[in-house]
């Protein structure tokens, strides 16, 4: 199931609240992890894996990393501009599966950065394939969304910010990418992005069938609502999801990334002042003071010659005889 999913451009699991979506999503992701040839990249920003997946890398994506710029009108769409791009680049060239932790609660900032990240691996995806000669890229990569009506929904998606991302998304088994993403009503998802993946149901209330659900049912000859529990539909098909066990715990990478991107940036004057030690600080002192003494004396034997000749000028000026401010005595001066 999972590698038709990888072949389809992902899976897409609907259930009621509890119904084991995410522990479904666990046993995906665990599987293509182990695989060499595929890394899995995935976005939660209900800390649902940070707690309770296996050991993988966690980079927190904190709100201050995300400013939104200036709208000069409601009308406007709000913007945004990821501070730290430049970290979150390190942490994907040096890890192989990651997991982005999304503190904020905004749908539209976690859009933003979730876009912002498929965007660039597909430039790499797509740039690799122009390269190789088999024009087929090395890995795959499975991204992991959860809470995905949080974060791409009809109104989301219809924006012109989303028009290449949903390009990406259309396109994505041509470069070896899939998205596997959970919600609990089929309806809140954008219909654009969920309608080109495969789709598993759980457990679903009545309250929120459609006639599309009931069509299936009558199909099938199943009832949605009835489901045992971990018993998953797809395509008349019964899947039983596996027992999620944690293998060690997940670990967050933030510090030790900015500690390395600190190290590749130039150092500032006050970093160098205080990285010297007292000698070398004292002999620093020591030459400025005498460099500005140097600088307060004529700095050159020209400006010297020059100011003792303004000086013979001026003497020669003020001793001439014919000078109005000495005159002589002489009577022919007089009138």
């Amino acid at each position: 199931m999972i590698s038709e999913g990888m072949k389809n451009g992902g899976i897409s699991l609907f259930a009621m609240k509890g119904w084991g979506k995410t522990r479904m999503l666990f046993s995906m992701a665990q599987e293509l992890r182990n695989l060499a040839d595929c890394r899995v990249l995935i976005f939660d920003p209900s800390m649902a894996w940070l707690y309770n997946f296996s050991k993988i890398p966690v980079f927190n994506v904190n709100i201050e990393d995300i400013t939104a710029k200036e709208q000069k009108s409601i009308e406007d769409i709000e913007q945004y501009t990821l501070n730290n791009f430049q970290v979150v680049k390190m942490a994907l060239e040096s890890n192989k599966d990651l997991l982005f932790r999304l503190k904020s609660r905004k749908p539209s900032i976690r859009g933003f950065f979730i876009r912002q990240i498929i965007l660039y691996l597909d430039s790499l995806q797509r740039a690799e394939i122009e390269r190789n000669l088999t024009h087929e890229p090395k890995k795959s990569i499975a991204y992991f969304i959860e809470e995905f009506q949080d974060c791409f929904n009809n109104r989301s998606t219809a924006r012109n910010d989303s028009e290449e991302f949903q390009a990406v998304f259309n396109e994505c088994r041509n470069m070896k990418e899939a998205f596997f993403t959970c919600s609990q009503r089929e309806t809140d998802c954008s219909k654009t992005l969920r309608s080109k993946q495969l789709i598993l149901y759980g457990k679903i209330p009545e309250c929120d069938k459609s006639p599309y659900h009931r069509r299936l049912e009558r199909q099938f000859n199943v009832n949605f609502s009835n489901l045992p529990q971990r018993n998953w539909i797809y395509n008349g098909k019964t899947i039983i999801s596996p027992n999620w066990i944690q293998q060690g715990k997940p670990f967050i990478i933030n510090k030790l990334l900015r500690a390395k991107y600190s190290q590749t940036q130039p150092k500032t004057q006050a970093e160098k002042w205080k990285s010297y030690n007292p000698l070398k600080k004292a002999v620093l002192l020591l030459g400025a003071i005498l460099t500005a003494g140097a600088n307060s004396q004529p700095n050159s034997q020209e400006e010297k010659e020059e100011t003792d000749t303004t000086e013979s000028e001026l003497d020669e000026f003020m001793t001439d005889s014919g000078s109005v401010m000495f005159p002589t005595d002489d009577p022919e001066n007089d009138i």
